[in-house]
Protein backbone atom coordinates (compact mmCIF):
# COMPACT_ATOMS: atom_id res chain seq x y z
CA UNK A 1 0.00 0.00 0.00
CA UNK A 2 1.47 3.62 -1.05
CA UNK A 3 0.82 6.69 1.16
CA UNK A 4 -1.41 7.91 -1.26
CA UNK A 5 -3.83 5.48 -1.69
CA UNK A 6 -5.81 6.82 1.33
CA UNK A 7 -5.84 10.61 -0.23
CA UNK A 8 -8.21 11.21 -2.81
CA UNK A 9 -6.12 12.83 -5.97
CA UNK A 10 -7.57 16.04 -7.13
CA UNK A 11 -9.63 14.92 -9.93
CA UNK A 12 -11.18 12.53 -7.62
CA UNK A 13 -11.71 15.10 -5.14
CA UNK A 14 -13.24 17.93 -7.43
CA UNK A 15 -16.02 15.38 -8.35
CA UNK A 16 -17.45 14.65 -5.36
CA UNK A 17 -17.38 17.86 -4.40
CA UNK A 18 -19.41 18.68 -7.56
CA UNK A 19 -16.51 20.96 -8.80
CA UNK A 20 -14.64 20.60 -11.22
CA UNK A 21 -10.41 21.82 -11.03
CA UNK A 22 -11.37 24.67 -13.33
CA UNK A 23 -14.30 26.02 -10.84
CA UNK A 24 -12.32 25.65 -7.91
CA UNK A 25 -10.66 29.52 -6.92
CA UNK A 26 -6.78 29.52 -6.86
CA UNK A 27 -6.54 29.83 -3.00
CA UNK A 28 -8.25 26.57 -2.80
CA UNK A 29 -7.07 24.59 -5.72
CA UNK A 30 -3.36 25.49 -4.18
CA UNK A 31 -4.34 24.43 -0.75
CA UNK A 32 -5.62 21.54 -1.72
CA UNK A 33 -2.56 20.49 -4.16
CA UNK A 34 -0.19 21.82 -1.05
CA UNK A 35 -2.31 19.61 1.18
CA UNK A 36 -2.23 16.31 -0.90
CA UNK A 37 1.72 16.63 -1.01
CA UNK A 38 2.04 16.95 2.48
CA UNK A 39 -0.16 14.13 3.20
CA UNK A 40 1.87 12.06 0.71
CA UNK A 41 5.35 13.30 1.93
CA UNK A 42 4.32 12.07 5.66
CA UNK A 43 2.44 8.91 5.97
CA UNK A 44 1.41 9.50 9.55
CA UNK A 45 -0.63 12.66 8.67
CA UNK A 46 -4.37 11.65 9.05
CA UNK A 47 -7.03 13.77 7.27
CA UNK A 48 -8.96 13.49 10.31
CA UNK A 49 -6.81 15.69 12.18
CA UNK A 50 -6.80 18.57 9.51
CA UNK A 51 -10.09 19.90 10.78
CA UNK A 52 -9.20 19.62 14.72
CA UNK A 53 -9.49 23.02 16.87
CA UNK A 54 -8.46 23.45 20.12
CA UNK A 55 -9.98 25.64 23.17
CA UNK A 56 -7.39 27.30 23.76
CA UNK A 57 -6.35 26.10 27.13
CA UNK A 58 -3.13 24.60 26.53
CA UNK A 59 -4.84 20.79 26.84
CA UNK A 60 -3.17 20.21 22.97
CA UNK A 61 0.35 20.07 23.59
CA UNK A 62 0.28 15.99 24.47
CA UNK A 63 3.25 15.30 26.88
CA UNK A 64 3.31 11.96 24.94
CA UNK A 65 2.77 11.32 20.99
CA UNK A 66 3.25 7.50 21.08
CA UNK A 67 1.04 5.80 18.70
CA UNK A 68 -1.17 3.32 19.62
CA UNK A 69 -1.34 -0.24 18.16
CA UNK A 70 -3.60 0.59 15.18
CA UNK A 71 -5.12 -0.41 11.83
CA UNK A 72 -3.94 0.13 8.22
CA UNK A 73 -6.30 1.36 5.51
CA UNK A 74 -6.60 -1.73 2.60
CA UNK A 75 -4.89 -0.49 -0.53
CA UNK A 76 -7.69 0.58 -3.49
CA UNK A 77 -7.88 1.65 -6.64
CA UNK A 78 -8.62 5.76 -6.87
CA UNK A 79 -11.51 6.78 -7.07
CA UNK A 80 -13.29 3.88 -5.33
CA UNK A 81 -14.80 4.22 -1.85
CA UNK A 82 -11.98 3.79 1.37
CA UNK A 83 -12.54 0.53 3.12
CA UNK A 84 -12.44 0.94 7.28
CA UNK A 85 -12.09 -1.62 9.62
CA UNK A 86 -14.88 0.38 11.94
CA UNK A 87 -17.65 -0.04 9.20
CA UNK A 88 -19.80 -2.04 11.56
CA UNK A 89 -19.17 -0.19 15.06
CA UNK A 90 -21.26 -1.43 17.51
CA UNK A 91 -22.03 2.21 19.01
CA UNK A 92 -24.08 2.63 22.43
CA UNK A 93 -27.33 3.41 22.26
CA UNK A 94 -27.61 5.11 25.21
CA UNK A 95 -29.36 8.32 26.02
CA UNK A 96 -26.36 9.55 27.95
CA UNK A 97 -23.91 8.45 24.83
CA UNK A 98 -26.18 10.50 22.51
CA UNK A 99 -25.90 13.69 24.51
CA UNK A 100 -21.88 13.98 23.82
CA UNK A 101 -22.73 14.35 20.34
CA UNK A 102 -19.94 12.72 18.86
CA UNK A 103 -18.65 12.94 15.24
CA UNK A 104 -18.95 9.32 14.63
CA UNK A 105 -18.29 9.65 10.96
CA UNK A 106 -14.32 10.67 12.20
CA UNK A 107 -14.32 8.22 14.34
CA UNK A 108 -15.09 5.25 11.67
CA UNK A 109 -12.91 6.67 9.35
CA UNK A 110 -9.69 7.32 11.75
CA UNK A 111 -7.07 4.59 10.38
CA UNK A 112 -4.11 5.12 13.10
CA UNK A 113 -4.79 6.94 16.28
CA UNK A 114 -1.59 9.98 17.25
CA UNK A 115 -0.87 10.89 20.57
CA UNK A 116 -2.72 9.05 22.81
CA UNK A 117 -1.44 9.62 26.44
CA UNK A 118 -0.21 6.91 28.36
CA UNK A 119 -1.95 5.42 30.95
CA UNK A 120 -2.19 7.35 34.81
CA UNK A 121 -0.39 5.51 37.42
CA UNK A 122 -2.96 5.33 40.17
CA UNK A 123 -1.45 6.91 43.56
CA UNK A 124 -3.88 5.27 45.75
CA UNK A 125 -4.13 1.85 47.22
CA UNK A 126 -6.85 -0.07 49.55
CA UNK A 127 -5.74 -2.87 52.11
CA UNK A 128 -9.26 -4.29 52.66
CA UNK A 129 -8.68 -6.18 56.35
CA UNK A 130 -7.83 -9.03 56.99
CA UNK A 131 -10.68 -10.13 58.44
CA UNK A 132 -14.36 -8.73 57.63
CA UNK A 133 -17.25 -9.00 59.72
CA UNK A 134 -20.30 -9.27 57.77
CA UNK A 135 -22.66 -8.75 60.49
CA UNK A 136 -20.90 -5.49 61.45
CA UNK A 137 -23.16 -2.52 60.11
CA UNK A 138 -21.95 1.13 59.76
CA UNK A 139 -24.15 3.87 59.54
CA UNK A 140 -22.99 6.43 57.28
CA UNK A 141 -23.82 10.39 58.39
CA UNK A 142 -24.17 12.24 55.43
CA UNK A 143 -24.02 15.96 57.04
CA UNK A 144 -20.54 15.17 59.56
CA UNK A 145 -17.61 15.78 57.22
CA UNK A 146 -14.29 13.25 57.99
CA UNK A 147 -11.53 14.98 60.39
CA UNK A 148 -8.76 14.48 58.05
CA UNK A 149 -10.46 17.16 55.83
CA UNK A 150 -8.16 20.04 56.36
CA UNK A 151 -9.69 22.87 54.58
CA UNK A 152 -6.71 25.38 55.16
CA UNK A 153 -3.60 25.61 56.75
CA UNK A 154 -3.90 25.82 59.53
CA UNK A 155 -7.88 25.67 59.63
CA UNK A 156 -9.59 22.52 60.42
CA UNK A 157 -13.46 21.51 59.66
CA UNK A 158 -15.80 21.68 62.22
CA UNK A 159 -19.63 19.91 62.11
CA UNK A 160 -21.55 22.52 63.70
CA UNK A 161 -24.91 22.77 64.67
CA UNK A 162 -27.82 24.03 62.79
CA UNK A 163 -30.17 26.21 64.89
CA UNK A 164 -32.63 27.10 62.16
CA UNK A 165 -33.41 27.24 58.78
CA UNK A 166 -36.05 28.63 56.56
CA UNK A 167 -36.88 29.42 52.40
CA UNK A 168 -36.80 33.20 51.89
CA UNK A 169 -37.94 33.16 48.47
CA UNK A 170 -41.59 32.54 48.05
CA UNK A 171 -43.51 30.09 45.52
CA UNK A 172 -43.00 30.70 41.66
CA UNK A 173 -39.27 32.43 42.72
CA UNK A 174 -37.28 31.51 39.85
CA UNK A 175 -34.52 30.47 42.01
CA UNK A 176 -34.84 28.97 45.79
CA UNK A 177 -32.54 30.64 48.54
CA UNK A 178 -32.44 29.70 52.36
CA UNK A 179 -31.13 31.15 55.63
CA UNK A 180 -29.59 29.64 57.85
CA UNK A 181 -28.96 30.11 61.90
CA UNK A 182 -25.50 28.02 62.46
CA UNK A 183 -24.35 27.41 66.14
CA UNK A 184 -20.55 28.79 66.32
CA UNK A 185 -20.85 28.96 70.38
CA UNK A 186 -18.39 26.07 70.95
CA UNK A 187 -16.23 27.22 67.65
CA UNK A 188 -12.51 26.83 69.10
CA UNK A 189 -10.43 30.22 68.79
CA UNK A 190 -7.66 28.97 66.30
CA UNK A 191 -5.77 32.06 66.10
CA UNK A 192 -5.40 35.47 68.04
CA UNK A 193 -6.90 37.95 65.97
CA UNK A 194 -9.74 36.03 64.31
CA UNK A 195 -12.89 36.12 64.37
CA UNK A 196 -15.97 36.14 62.57
CA UNK A 197 -16.64 39.22 61.21
CA UNK A 198 -19.07 41.33 58.86
CA UNK A 199 -18.81 41.13 55.83
CA UNK A 200 -16.67 38.24 56.15
CA UNK A 201 -17.16 34.30 54.56
CA UNK A 202 -17.26 31.34 55.88
CA UNK A 203 -15.97 28.18 53.89
CA UNK A 204 -18.31 25.16 53.54
CA UNK A 205 -17.22 21.91 52.99
CA UNK A 206 -19.63 20.12 51.20
CA UNK A 207 -20.59 16.41 50.36
CA UNK A 208 -21.64 14.65 47.15
CA UNK A 209 -25.80 13.82 46.77
CA UNK A 210 -26.20 9.89 48.67
CA UNK A 211 -28.25 9.02 45.61
CA UNK A 212 -25.24 9.94 43.36
CA UNK A 213 -22.87 8.25 45.57
CA UNK A 214 -25.27 5.31 44.94
CA UNK A 215 -25.31 4.99 41.40
CA UNK A 216 -21.84 5.23 40.80
CA UNK A 217 -20.98 2.72 42.76
CA UNK A 218 -23.75 0.77 40.89
CA UNK A 219 -22.34 1.53 37.76
CA UNK A 220 -18.75 0.10 39.80
CA UNK A 221 -20.29 -2.71 39.98
CA UNK A 222 -19.36 -2.23 43.78
CA UNK A 223 -21.58 -3.50 46.93
CA UNK A 224 -23.19 -1.12 49.64
CA UNK A 225 -21.80 -3.56 51.78
CA UNK A 226 -18.54 -3.58 50.33
CA UNK A 227 -18.54 0.02 50.46
CA UNK A 228 -19.05 0.92 54.18
CA UNK A 229 -16.19 -1.60 55.04
CA UNK A 230 -13.41 -0.18 56.97
CA UNK A 231 -10.46 0.40 55.23
CA UNK A 232 -6.64 1.51 55.03
CA UNK A 233 -5.90 4.16 52.08
CA UNK A 234 -2.48 4.60 51.25
CA UNK A 235 -1.28 7.19 49.31
CA UNK A 236 1.95 7.51 48.12
CA UNK A 237 2.40 11.59 47.82
CA UNK A 238 0.92 14.89 47.11
CA UNK A 239 -1.96 16.60 49.53
CA UNK A 240 -5.33 14.41 48.56
CA UNK A 241 -7.80 13.48 50.40
CA UNK A 242 -6.71 16.78 52.63
CA UNK A 243 -7.43 20.07 51.08
CA UNK A 244 -5.01 21.52 52.31
CA UNK A 245 -1.46 19.53 53.55
CA UNK A 246 1.54 18.82 53.08
CA UNK A 247 3.11 16.83 50.17
CA UNK A 248 3.45 13.59 51.77
CA UNK A 249 2.54 10.12 51.34
CA UNK A 250 -0.55 9.28 53.84
CA UNK A 251 -2.43 6.06 55.54
CA UNK A 252 -5.35 6.40 57.05
CA UNK A 253 -8.44 4.46 58.13
CA UNK A 254 -11.55 5.50 56.30
CA UNK A 255 -14.20 3.85 53.80
CA UNK A 256 -14.57 3.61 50.35
CA UNK A 257 -18.43 5.44 50.47
CA UNK A 258 -16.39 8.45 52.88
CA UNK A 259 -13.45 8.63 49.97
CA UNK A 260 -16.33 8.89 47.43
CA UNK A 261 -18.69 11.43 49.72
CA UNK A 262 -16.71 14.14 50.90
CA UNK A 263 -12.81 14.04 48.79
CA UNK A 264 -13.21 14.47 45.27
CA UNK A 265 -15.38 16.19 43.10
CA UNK A 266 -18.04 13.68 40.89
CA UNK A 267 -19.67 16.87 38.83
CA UNK A 268 -17.21 19.64 38.16
CA UNK A 269 -13.75 19.29 36.50
CA UNK A 270 -14.39 15.81 35.90
CA UNK A 271 -13.84 15.76 32.55
CA UNK A 272 -10.44 15.43 31.33
CA UNK A 273 -8.02 13.24 29.08
CA UNK A 274 -6.95 11.16 32.34
CA UNK A 275 -10.04 10.34 33.07
CA UNK A 276 -11.07 9.10 29.32
CA UNK A 277 -7.69 7.08 28.78
CA UNK A 278 -8.54 5.42 32.66
CA UNK A 279 -11.88 4.49 31.29
CA UNK A 280 -10.41 3.03 27.91
CA UNK A 281 -8.28 0.96 29.36
CA UNK A 282 -11.08 -0.85 31.92
CA UNK A 283 -13.66 -1.14 28.94
CA UNK A 284 -14.32 -4.35 28.49
CA UNK A 285 -16.42 -3.17 24.72
CA UNK A 286 -13.89 -2.98 21.96
CA UNK A 287 -15.90 -0.30 20.08
CA UNK A 288 -16.26 1.42 23.57
CA UNK A 289 -12.47 1.22 24.00
CA UNK A 290 -11.93 2.31 20.73
CA UNK A 291 -14.24 5.69 20.82
CA UNK A 292 -12.43 6.45 23.94
CA UNK A 293 -9.38 5.88 22.89
CA UNK A 294 -10.07 8.04 20.28
CA UNK A 295 -11.53 10.73 22.14
CA UNK A 296 -8.13 11.49 24.13
CA UNK A 297 -5.87 11.18 20.71
CA UNK A 298 -4.70 13.60 19.19
CA UNK A 299 -7.10 13.10 16.10
CA UNK A 300 -10.34 13.40 18.51
CA UNK A 301 -8.55 17.10 20.34
CA UNK A 302 -10.86 19.17 19.21
CA UNK A 303 -14.17 16.79 20.04
CA UNK A 304 -12.24 16.76 23.61
CA UNK A 305 -11.95 20.15 23.58
CA UNK A 306 -15.22 21.38 23.10
CA UNK A 307 -16.70 19.03 25.64
CA UNK A 308 -14.22 19.95 28.48
CA UNK A 309 -15.40 24.19 26.93
CA UNK A 310 -18.85 23.39 27.29
CA UNK A 311 -20.87 25.18 30.40
CA UNK A 312 -21.26 21.73 31.71
CA UNK A 313 -18.80 19.50 30.65
CA UNK A 314 -19.93 15.66 30.83
CA UNK A 315 -19.74 14.63 34.68
CA UNK A 316 -18.69 11.07 35.97
CA UNK A 317 -21.67 8.98 35.95
CA UNK A 318 -22.62 10.41 32.26
CA UNK A 319 -19.55 8.96 31.06
CA UNK A 320 -20.23 5.89 33.13
CA UNK A 321 -23.65 5.43 32.00
CA UNK A 322 -22.24 6.58 28.44
CA UNK A 323 -19.85 3.66 28.35
CA UNK A 324 -21.12 1.06 30.13
CA UNK A 325 -18.85 -1.37 30.10
CA UNK A 326 -15.85 0.42 31.44
CA UNK A 327 -15.69 0.02 35.00
CA UNK A 328 -12.46 0.84 36.82
CA UNK A 329 -11.12 -0.49 39.99
CA UNK A 330 -12.02 2.34 42.42
CA UNK A 331 -8.66 3.25 43.90
CA UNK A 332 -7.29 4.26 40.00
CA UNK A 333 -10.54 5.80 39.18
CA UNK A 334 -10.47 8.38 42.39
CA UNK A 335 -6.82 8.84 41.52
CA UNK A 336 -7.86 10.61 38.16
CA UNK A 337 -10.67 12.70 40.11
CA UNK A 338 -10.79 16.07 41.08
CA UNK A 339 -10.64 17.27 44.86
CA UNK A 340 -14.00 18.23 46.47
CA UNK A 341 -13.43 22.06 46.90
CA UNK A 342 -14.80 24.09 50.16
CA UNK A 343 -17.59 27.21 48.89
CA UNK A 344 -17.70 30.24 50.25
CA UNK A 345 -20.67 32.19 51.55
CA UNK A 346 -20.86 35.89 53.12
CA UNK A 347 -22.21 35.89 56.24
CA UNK A 348 -25.86 37.67 56.28
CA UNK A 349 -25.61 39.58 59.99
CA UNK A 350 -23.13 40.55 62.42
CA UNK A 351 -21.52 38.31 64.15
CA UNK A 352 -20.38 40.62 67.26
CA UNK A 353 -23.92 41.15 68.15
CA UNK A 354 -25.62 38.82 67.01
CA UNK A 355 -26.42 36.46 69.73
CA UNK A 356 -29.38 34.44 71.05
CA UNK A 357 -30.67 33.80 75.00
CA UNK A 358 -32.17 30.40 75.13
CA UNK A 359 -34.73 29.02 78.12
CA UNK A 360 -34.72 25.32 79.23
CA UNK A 361 -37.45 23.99 81.04
CA UNK A 362 -35.66 21.96 83.51
CA UNK A 363 -38.31 20.34 85.33
CA UNK A 364 -41.11 19.42 82.83
CA UNK A 365 -43.10 17.75 85.58
CA UNK A 366 -43.96 20.96 87.24
CA UNK A 367 -42.70 20.12 91.07
CA UNK A 368 -43.54 21.90 94.13
CA UNK A 369 -40.43 24.22 93.00
CA UNK A 370 -41.92 25.74 90.38
CA UNK A 371 -40.67 25.46 86.61
CA UNK A 372 -36.62 26.23 86.81
CA UNK A 373 -35.43 27.83 83.73
CA UNK A 374 -31.45 27.91 82.55
CA UNK A 375 -30.77 31.05 80.53
CA UNK A 376 -27.64 30.54 78.31
CA UNK A 377 -26.31 32.66 75.36
CA UNK A 378 -25.61 30.90 72.15
CA UNK A 379 -23.31 32.60 69.26
CA UNK A 380 -24.63 32.18 65.99
CA UNK A 381 -24.34 33.00 62.89
CA UNK A 382 -26.61 33.44 59.52
CA UNK A 383 -25.72 32.95 55.73
CA UNK A 384 -28.13 32.97 52.73
CA UNK A 385 -27.57 30.22 49.68
CA UNK A 386 -29.03 29.94 46.55
CA UNK A 387 -29.61 26.61 44.81
CA UNK A 388 -27.55 26.13 41.57
CA UNK A 389 -29.64 24.37 38.86
CA UNK A 390 -28.88 23.46 35.39
CA UNK A 391 -31.07 21.13 33.35
CA UNK A 392 -29.20 17.65 32.66
CA UNK A 393 -30.43 16.23 28.76
CA UNK A 394 -28.70 12.50 29.16
CA UNK A 395 -30.95 10.55 31.23
CA UNK A 396 -33.47 8.85 30.15
CA UNK A 397 -36.09 10.99 31.80
CA UNK A 398 -35.90 14.84 32.26
CA UNK A 399 -33.31 15.84 34.94
CA UNK A 400 -32.18 18.54 36.92
CA UNK A 401 -28.46 19.16 38.03
CA UNK A 402 -27.72 21.04 41.05
CA UNK A 403 -24.75 22.55 42.29
CA UNK A 404 -23.10 20.41 44.83
CA UNK A 405 -22.85 22.76 48.00
CA UNK A 406 -26.39 24.24 47.07
CA UNK A 407 -28.02 21.07 46.95
CA UNK A 408 -26.19 19.91 49.82
CA UNK A 409 -27.55 22.51 52.15
CA UNK A 410 -30.90 22.63 50.68
CA UNK A 411 -31.25 18.86 52.17
CA UNK A 412 -29.82 20.47 55.40
CA UNK A 413 -32.86 23.05 55.36
CA UNK A 414 -35.39 20.04 55.08
CA UNK A 415 -33.58 18.15 57.27
CA UNK A 416 -33.64 20.93 60.01
CA UNK A 417 -37.85 22.51 58.94
CA UNK A 418 -38.61 18.63 60.16
CA UNK A 419 -36.97 18.90 63.34
CA UNK A 420 -33.94 16.84 62.58
CA UNK A 421 -31.18 17.58 64.22
CA UNK A 422 -27.94 18.19 61.44
CA UNK A 423 -24.95 19.71 61.66
CA UNK A 424 -22.68 21.90 58.55
CA UNK A 425 -19.14 21.48 57.83
CA UNK A 426 -17.41 24.69 57.74
CA UNK A 427 -14.04 26.34 58.64
CA UNK A 428 -13.79 30.11 59.52
CA UNK A 429 -11.04 30.81 57.54
CA UNK A 430 -8.79 33.79 56.49
CA UNK A 431 -11.36 35.85 56.10
CA UNK A 432 -10.19 36.86 52.91
CA UNK A 433 -13.26 38.32 51.55
CA UNK A 434 -13.16 41.85 50.21
CA UNK A 435 -15.97 43.08 52.36
CA UNK A 436 -14.64 41.58 55.49
CA UNK A 437 -12.00 44.74 55.58
CA UNK A 438 -11.89 46.73 59.14
CA UNK A 439 -12.73 50.18 58.44
CA UNK A 440 -11.53 52.87 61.50
CA UNK A 441 -13.90 55.65 60.07
CA UNK A 442 -18.24 55.99 59.75
CA UNK A 443 -18.01 57.75 56.26
CA UNK A 444 -21.28 57.66 54.03
CA UNK A 445 -21.68 54.23 52.56
CA UNK A 446 -23.61 52.80 49.29
CA UNK A 447 -24.49 49.15 49.31
CA UNK A 448 -25.26 48.03 45.95
CA UNK A 449 -26.62 43.91 45.49
CA UNK A 450 -28.87 41.75 43.89
CA UNK A 451 -30.58 38.17 44.72
CA UNK A 452 -28.02 36.25 47.00
CA UNK A 453 -25.70 39.38 46.90
CA UNK A 454 -27.63 41.62 49.25
CA UNK A 455 -26.81 38.81 51.93
CA UNK A 456 -23.95 40.39 53.44
CA UNK A 457 -24.92 44.10 53.15
CA UNK A 458 -27.82 43.37 55.90
CA UNK A 459 -24.52 42.71 58.36
CA UNK A 460 -22.93 46.06 57.26
CA UNK A 461 -26.71 47.85 57.73
CA UNK A 462 -27.22 45.77 61.54
CA UNK A 463 -23.58 47.17 62.63
CA UNK A 464 -24.25 50.82 61.31
CA UNK A 465 -27.38 50.98 62.85
CA UNK A 466 -25.77 50.04 65.84
CA UNK A 467 -23.46 53.05 65.91
CA UNK A 468 -25.89 56.66 66.59
CA UNK A 469 -23.34 58.40 64.58
CA UNK A 470 -23.73 56.40 61.49
CA UNK A 471 -27.67 56.25 61.33
CA UNK A 472 -27.91 58.69 58.57
CA UNK A 473 -25.08 57.12 56.34
CA UNK A 474 -26.18 54.06 54.73
CA UNK A 475 -27.85 53.53 51.97
CA UNK A 476 -28.89 49.99 50.21
CA UNK A 477 -30.21 49.46 46.31
CA UNK A 478 -31.13 45.75 46.28
CA UNK A 479 -32.19 44.33 43.29
CA UNK A 480 -34.55 41.51 42.16
CA UNK A 481 -37.03 40.18 40.19
CA UNK A 482 -40.23 40.35 41.79
CA UNK A 483 -40.44 41.63 45.22
CA UNK A 484 -43.34 39.44 46.25
CA UNK A 485 -42.12 35.99 45.73
CA UNK A 486 -38.00 36.93 46.27
CA UNK A 487 -36.73 39.97 47.76
CA UNK A 488 -34.33 38.77 50.31
CA UNK A 489 -34.96 39.78 53.94
CA UNK A 490 -38.05 42.28 53.78
CA UNK A 491 -38.62 43.54 56.67
CA UNK A 492 -35.62 42.27 58.16
CA UNK A 493 -33.34 45.25 58.65
CA UNK A 494 -34.27 46.35 61.78
CA UNK A 495 -35.23 49.82 60.34
CA UNK A 496 -38.12 51.54 58.38
CA UNK A 497 -36.62 50.13 54.79
CA UNK A 498 -37.82 53.00 52.45
CA UNK A 499 -35.63 55.44 54.38
CA UNK A 500 -32.40 53.58 53.63
CA UNK A 501 -32.94 50.56 51.23
CA UNK A 502 -34.53 51.04 47.31
CA UNK A 503 -35.79 47.75 45.81
CA UNK A 504 -35.69 47.40 42.64
CA UNK A 505 -37.76 45.15 40.37
CA UNK A 506 -36.92 43.90 36.96
CA UNK A 507 -39.98 41.69 36.31
CA UNK A 508 -42.47 43.65 38.07
CA UNK A 509 -43.44 46.89 39.00
CA UNK A 510 -41.01 49.89 37.22
CA UNK A 511 -39.08 47.03 35.47
CA UNK A 512 -35.92 48.05 36.32
CA UNK A 513 -32.45 46.60 36.85
CA UNK A 514 -30.51 47.76 40.02
CA UNK A 515 -27.60 49.66 37.21
CA UNK A 516 -30.62 51.28 36.27
CA UNK A 517 -31.50 52.87 39.71
CA UNK A 518 -27.66 53.60 39.94
CA UNK A 519 -27.73 56.00 37.42
CA UNK A 520 -31.09 57.60 38.45
CA UNK A 521 -29.29 57.87 41.80
CA UNK A 522 -26.81 59.61 40.35
CA UNK A 523 -26.56 62.52 42.56
CA UNK A 524 -26.53 60.09 45.26
CA UNK A 525 -23.97 57.95 44.34
CA UNK A 526 -21.54 61.05 43.12
CA UNK A 527 -21.88 62.33 46.84
CA UNK A 528 -20.95 59.61 48.73
CA UNK A 529 -17.58 58.87 46.55
CA UNK A 530 -16.74 62.50 46.38
CA UNK A 531 -16.62 62.05 50.67
CA UNK A 532 -13.56 61.59 51.72
CA UNK A 533 -14.11 58.58 53.48
CA UNK A 534 -16.99 57.63 51.91
CA UNK A 535 -17.48 53.95 50.36
CA UNK A 536 -19.51 52.05 47.39
CA UNK A 537 -19.85 48.52 47.76
CA UNK A 538 -21.18 45.84 45.22
CA UNK A 539 -22.10 42.76 45.45
CA UNK A 540 -23.36 39.76 43.14
CA UNK A 541 -22.76 37.87 40.36
CA UNK A 542 -20.51 39.14 37.97
CA UNK A 543 -22.31 37.62 34.52
CA UNK A 544 -24.66 40.14 34.51
CA UNK A 545 -24.91 42.70 37.41
CA UNK A 546 -21.88 43.13 38.07
CA UNK A 547 -20.80 44.55 35.10
CA UNK A 548 -23.84 46.52 34.06
CA UNK A 549 -23.34 48.40 37.70
CA UNK A 550 -19.53 48.59 36.74
CA UNK A 551 -20.48 50.38 33.74
CA UNK A 552 -23.40 52.24 35.54
CA UNK A 553 -20.96 53.82 37.90
CA UNK A 554 -18.91 55.08 35.08
CA UNK A 555 -21.51 56.68 33.53
CA UNK A 556 -21.97 58.94 36.70
CA UNK A 557 -18.05 60.09 36.69
CA UNK A 558 -18.71 61.15 33.41
CA UNK A 559 -21.95 62.53 33.96
CA UNK A 560 -21.46 64.09 37.82
CA UNK A 561 -17.88 64.62 37.49
CA UNK A 562 -17.74 66.28 33.53
CA UNK A 563 -14.98 63.24 32.99
CA UNK A 564 -14.08 61.11 29.68
CA UNK A 565 -14.53 57.44 29.38
CA UNK A 566 -10.79 56.96 29.78
CA UNK A 567 -11.01 59.31 33.10
CA UNK A 568 -13.96 57.62 34.52
CA UNK A 569 -12.33 54.17 34.65
CA UNK A 570 -9.29 55.62 35.83
CA UNK A 571 -11.41 56.96 38.51
CA UNK A 572 -12.80 54.21 40.05
CA UNK A 573 -9.57 52.19 39.59
CA UNK A 574 -8.15 54.74 42.19
CA UNK A 575 -10.60 54.71 44.34
CA UNK A 576 -10.50 50.88 44.24
CA UNK A 577 -6.95 51.11 45.07
CA UNK A 578 -7.97 53.31 47.93
CA UNK A 579 -10.09 51.25 49.45
CA UNK A 580 -13.34 53.18 48.68
CA UNK A 581 -14.94 50.87 46.17
CA UNK A 582 -15.23 47.46 46.97
CA UNK A 583 -16.42 44.75 44.45
CA UNK A 584 -17.38 41.19 45.29
CA UNK A 585 -18.62 38.79 42.08
CA UNK A 586 -18.74 35.21 41.89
Amino acid sequence: MTSSSSILPLKEYSQNTGLSSTQLTPVATDFTRAFTALAVADPQLNLDAADSECCGGGCCILSTTAMTPGYSTPSSEPGTPVPTPFSSVDFPTTRAFESLSLPLSKITRTTRLQGVPSLPLSNIEIVWPAAVLQDKKHVFDHFAAPTYLKPHYPYDVHNVPVLAARLLTGPGAIKRTYHFDLDVTNYPDEMEGVDFRVGGAVGICPPNDPVLVDNIFRRLGVLERDSNLEITLVTKGGRWPTIWGEDKPRRLLTRMREILTWTVDLNNGVFSKDLVRVLAEYSTNKSERMILSWLCSRQGQSTFCNLRSAPYPPTLLQMLSAFPSSSPPFAHLVSVLPTQMPRFYSLSSDPIHDTLTEKVDKNPTKTACGERERVSSVRKIEVAVTVHEAVENWHEEPAVRLGNCSAFLERVAHSTMTNQNVTVPMFRGLQANPLAREFRHDGPMLLIGAGVGIAPFRGFVQRRLKNANCKNKVWVLQGCRDSLVDELYAGEWGIEGCDIRKVVESRSGTKKYVQDEVIDQSGLVWSIISHPEGRVFVCGSSKGMGRSVDAALKAVAMKEGNMTAEGAIEFWKEKERAWQFIIETW
